[in-house]
């Protein structure tokens, strides 16, 4: 078929081929993204997809070749690129090669499969992708002038009745530092921009909004919101990785008119005002037109609507409260009708010195009711979302309530008192006043920035008390009837700031219910806190960090397929390392993970020499195969961590040879090797793997302990020096975890572990738990990741009102915590990955295992059955197992452990890929499991 049939049959359901496979290729990605619109141009396009059977009782469909399509236009058009029939080869990503992308281009892609016997499927929807600007930009950088006036006045005269509080401690002990960031003149920040793009009458093919500015450092956010005609499109930019500046592009194909359409931003930064628009539209006729920021937009200042105000940051940045004056504020400026004769042109500012696409899906606000709500005694609006978020809230009020001036305080947590703690344990002071008016008009207002919480507090000034009211009816009637009133008159929504994520695509369940909760409770945090780059926590430090990325990555993957923003991340990290001893090396590991569970070589490629320069070499001492190092100081580069904060180390003892250290770089050697191997460079995998192996060797030997059946934490002095006499939790959950223990030491190992508990941080639990479950003692495992008393539990950070995974275990840990660290959410893997021993053994899932420990009878932390579904880049992977009674019918017994400790698994095997079936106890009960439904007895 030649490529116009091509399109005529895929637009016409004709074809000399009858569609007789049933069902239709889905989850389309492009360069591991969504619909991509600002792919760099001439990049490299790699292509995905999961195939869905029509019918749930249908066979599972053997698709052994595809034809993959790309035209001009959704559904007609030129044909640009056309594979042709092509066999499958089982690679994770199938490369458009030849396909030449020139700047600001947009084309659409679909795909169909054939099977075995010939029968073909349906072709897929149509997905679009295309290029940005590229170098090609025919816009200037805009800022407002600064000799602008401001129009408006600022009244801030409104009374509040606030309640007495006692003086709370602005100092952060943790910090290394000057004291807490601030910019007392911070109104001078604020901008608003807008620009008019006429447009002639005719059809438009596509159009892409390509947007930047700069600079996200002071306040360690994005910098913009952007509307085009009055609808929200998006915000950015995310962190640059170096000097650069990153340009996200959005599809604003629908949003367009012919004649006038109006493109509006509101933005915030102290440093380097810059912001860059251009508009490209394809219309239907061939033409492409650009439309770009320059002297012909208008400019506002901020002053008179976010007058100057305290910082909502911490010592580590600054951020502003906005305290808004919505007299002053341009309502509809982002329309085409709005009249902004009152502004004046804007100034051009200097050109970037390097404009690059931001290689990740486009973040997103989302609005969410609250789970509860109750109107205090005082008048005061207490508001619990029941989870955190990232973002503000947005506030709804019809005209006749009267004044509404009105103080808004978030928190992560509640106070004794049932009040919102709106000084945070981070030192964050979370209140903005916003002061809506007379009531004479209906109000939306919405918050731009970027605050942490569950619980907001509003608290109305003396007059103001029927605004908050009405809000009370309104967010009670949203109550009432499970979130469906959020269009009701009067309203507060949490506006939530969400990467973008698909809640249907993993799933797990238990008759453990408290291990329900907790995966949950996890899941929940990846949702609502991975930001548009991966950092520490978006409450008080907004930086990414090499170990938290590693685990963020890990759990992010567990529960949905979205690897983009974790190689962005990693690579972010790869060039801009912290502190610790530790941490550059989980960027090796987290470049092999991502590469064994997307199965993609083009971070591992791109970035070998840097990962290769990650090693620990330096240390490496030739003589006994150890790494051997000052163990420095904490905070400060190179210095060895162990664990954070210092409580959670367990006694450790620094020495010049540190197990921890050991135990983890032997696993960084390690997967380098994997990693060169799979490069082909095969003298660099011959002697990583030779360092690993001779690592691990001189490990066991001389810091193994047998009469403890445990591993010391290190040597004195140098490999030669003493054994230190102590045993921390770490030093052998870090070598069971990374050190390739033997077979005949693992058992006393897992004896001194359970005997410690939890005696970690939260972040040394996940490698920790993960090594229970590798070696086999599963049940221990997951009875720390279910236990409900203590401290050192995820139920405890829930009991304590937490709505997403806390820094540290409890605030009396760490009085600095936040409660808003994904990283802390290793469970969201731990489960799928442990309990169920769901893992790639290939890149891509092209092979992977599942090893069910469920735990026998009578065990601590036995589980009656554990079923989970994991997202794959070759599709979900779904594994229920359960307990079965002794040579009877299959049917699940009564208690945990069943009498002869059966267990029944069933598995979902998706396409082109093959399963091995572990017994409980590592050894290989089923092999070679194709793509289907099985069901086998161990």
């Amino acid at each position: 078929m030649n490529s116009n049939a091509a399109i005529d049959a895929m637009t016409s359901g004709t074809s000399s081929e009858a569609v007789d496979l049933p069902g239709i290729p889905v989850h389309i990605r492009i360069n591991d993204r969504i619909a991509p619109v600002d792919l760099a141009p001439e990049s490299t396009v790699g292509v995905r997809w999961w195939f869905d059977v029509a019918d749930d009782n249908a066979d599972v469909v053997d698709w052994r070749s595809y034809q993959i399509i790309v035209t001009d236009h959704p559904l007609s058009g030129e044909t640009i690129w056309d594979s042709g029939r092509r066999d499958y080869a089982g690679e994770s990503n199938v490369v458009l090669d030849g396909l030449e992308l020139p700047a600001s281009t947009r084309y659409w892609l679909a795909v169909r499969v054939w099977d075995a016997d010939g029968r073909v499927s349906a072709w897929s929807e149509p997905v679009t992708f295309g290029t940005g600007a590229g170098e090609h930009w025919r816009a200037a950088p805009i800022w407002v002038p600064d000799d602008a006036a401001a129009p408006g006045n600022v009244d801030e005269t409104a009374e509040f009745d606030l309640p007495e509080e006692t003086e709370v401690a602005t100092d952060d002990s943790f910090f290394v530092g000057d004291k807490k960031a601030a910019d007392e003149h911070n109104s001078r920040g604020w901008a608003f921009l807008r620009g008019l793009a006429a447009l002639p009458d005719k059809p438009i093919a596509w159009a892409t909004l390509n947007v930047t500015a700069s600079s996200t450092r002071a306040a360690r956010q994005f910098v913009y919101r952007i509307w085009v005609n009055g609808t929200f499109v998006g915000y950015g930019p995310t962190f640059p990785i170096g000097d650069e500046a990153r340009y996200d592009g959005y599809d604003v194909t629908g949003l367009l008119h012919a004649g006038s359409n109006a493109i509006g931003a509101i933005a915030y930064t102290v440093e380097d005002q810059r912001f860059i628009a251009q508009l490209d539209v394809r219309f239907a006729d061939g033409e492409t037109a650009h439309y770009g920021t320059g002297p012909d937009w208008r400019a506002l200042p901020g002053t008179a609507v976010y007058p100057d105000s305290a910082s909502v940051g911490t010592q580590y940045f600054e951020a502003p409260a906005e305290n808004v004056q919505a007299r002053n504020y341009p309502f509809g400026f982002a329309t085409p009708e709005f009249d902004d004769a009152d502004w004046t042109p804007a100034a051009v500012r200097g050109d970037f010195a390097m404009l690059l696409p931001t290689p990740t899906d486009k973040p997103t606000v989302q609005y969410h009711v609250p789970a509860s709500s109750r109107l205090t005694d005082d008048g005061h609006l207490i508001l619990d979302f029941g989870r955190t978020w990232e973002g503000g809230v947005r506030i709804t009020l019809s005209a006749g309530h009267g004044p509404a001036d009105l103080k808004i305080r978030y928190g992560e947590v509640l106070n004794p008192d049932g009040s919102v703690k709106w000084h945070l344990s981070a030192f964050n002071n979370y209140e903005d006043t916003w002061h809506l008016g007379d009531g004479t008009t209906a109000t939306t207002m919405e918050t731009w920035g970027l605050r942490v919480f569950r619980y907001v507090e509003i608290i109305p000034s003396v007059d103001s008390a029927e605004a908050v009211r009405r809000l009370a009816d309104g967010v009670a009637d949203s109550d009432r009837n499970d979130g469906a009133a959020a269009d009701a008159d009067d309203r507060v929504e949490a506006a939530a700031l969400i990467y973008p994520f698909d809640r249907s695509a993993a799933s797990f369940t238990s008759s453990n219910a408290t291990l329900e909760a907790v995966w949950n409770f996890c899941r929940n945090t990846m949702e609502a806190t991975n930001g548009n780059i991966y950092a520490d926590s978006w409450t008080r430090e907004r930086a990414p960090y090499e170990g938290d990325a590693w685990l963020q990555q890990h759990a992010h993957l567990a529960v949905d397929d979205a690897p983009a923003l974790a190689e962005y991340s990693v690579d972010w990290l790869i060039a801009n390392r912290t502190w610790p001893t530790e941490w550059p090396l989980y960027l090796i590991l987290a470049a092999h993970d991502a590469w064994m569970r997307t199965g993609s070589t083009r971070q591992i490629a791109g970035q070998y020499d840097r990962l290769v320069a990650l090693l620990p070499a330096k240390h490496l001492d030739e003589a006994s195969g150890l790494i051997v190092k000052d163990p420095g100081e904490s905070s400060h580069t190179d210095g060895d961590l162990i664990d954070w904060p210092p409580v959670e180390r367990d006694g450790f003892v620094f020495g010049r040879v540190n197990t921890v250290i050991n135990a983890l770089s032997s696993q960084t050697f390690a997967d380098m090797a994997d990693i060169a191997a799979a490069l082909g460079h095969d003298d660099d995998a011959s002697r990583f793997a030779r360092i690993a192996a001779r690592m691990r060797a001189a490990m066991h030997e001389r810091l193994y302990d047998a009469e403890a059946g445990a591993y010391v934490d290190g040597l004195t002095n140098d490999a030669s020096g003493e054994r230190i006499a102590h045993h921390s939790l770490h030093a052998s959950a870090f070598a069971l975890a990374f050190g390739q223990l033997p077979a005949e030491q693992r058992g006393p190992v897992g004896a001194f572990l359970r005997g410690k508990g939890m005696a970690c941080s939260v972040y040394a639990a996940s490698v920790y738990l993960a090594g229970l479950y590798a070696a086999g003692f599963g049940a221990d495992a997951t009875a720390l990741i279910a236990a409900r008393d203590g401290l050192r539990t995820w139920t405890n950070m829930m009991d304590k009102g937490a709505g997403a995974t806390m820094e540290a275990w409890d605030v009396a840990n760490k009085p600095n915590t936040t409660y808003s660290h994904p990283w802390a959410a290793s469970p969201a893997y731990l489960l799928p990955e442990g309990l169920l021993g769901i893992r790639p053994t290939a890149p891509g899932y092209a092979t992977f295992e599942v090893r069910p420990q469920l735990g026998g009878a009578g065990e601590r932390g036995a589980v009656d059955s554990a079923a989970a579904t994991v997202p794959t880049v070759r599709g979900p992977i779904t594994v229920r197992a359960e307990h079965v009674t002794a040579g009877g019918a299959g049917v699940p017994a009564a208690g945990a452990g069943a009498d002869a400790g059966a267990v029944r698994v069933t598995i979902d095997v998706p396409d082109h890929a093959e399963a091995t079936v572990l017994t409980p106890e590592g050894t290989v009960s089923t092999e070679h499991l194709a793509a289907g439904h099985h069901e086998l007895v161990l």
